[in-house]
């Protein structure tokens, strides 16, 4: 478990700095392990990027569960933790060079992962206070708007918070919320 938990966090540092062209032999080198001890635990460097990527996103929901926790209102409980999202430059810099960096193929992992924020999509049309028709589509769609906007966030020097949130209010429209 330790090796694991030292190889995903290599591999979560050299993925963020270098990208998915990052090699194997890098994220050993980083964990200080053998290349063996990493395909034992990994069959290839795609499985070790969504394992890198789903850790990364767990532990950032995680992150934000405890501070939306006495969050009473179920729209600013959905609100809240997309502005945390686009933040995660400043609060989780690694993370966010994960995400920008290896835009193809972490936006596929993310989108794919269960979520509090689905479920919150769901709760939120099932109370009424929606009225979707595919809450699932929604939330990807949603999901899909703050995925790009974090990458521009994180690459974009002259992105400001402002940016991100009208992003959020606009991407809010697409759910019927004004």
């Amino acid at each position: 478990a330790r090796n694991r938990a030292a190889i995903l966090k290599a591999a979560l540092t050299v993925f963020a700095r270098d990208g998915v062209d990052a090699t194997m032999d890098e994220i050993a080198e980083e964990a200080q392990v053998a290349m063996s001890t990493v395909y034992k635990h990994f069959k290839d460097k795609r499985d070790l990027i969504t394992a890198t990527a789903t850790l990364a996103f767990e532990e950032w929901e995680s992150w934000v569960a405890k501070r939306i926790v006495e969050v009473s209102d179920p729209l600013e409980q959905l609100v809240m933790p997309m502005r945390l999202f686009l933040r995660a430059k400043a609060t989780h810099p690694e993370y966010a060079q994960l995400v920008a960096k290896n835009f193809s193929v972490v936006s596929q992992i993310l989108s794919e992962l269960p979520s509090s924020f689905t479920a919150q999509v769901n709760a939120l049309n099932k109370a009424k206070v929606l009225n979707l028709e595919n809450t699932l589509m929604a939330s990807h769609n949603l999901f899909s708007v703050l995925v790009i906007q974090l990458v521009n966030q994180t690459l974009n020097p002259k992105a400001t918070a402002a940016d991100g949130d009208l992003a959020i209010r606009i991407a809010l429209s697409m759910l019927g919320i004004s």
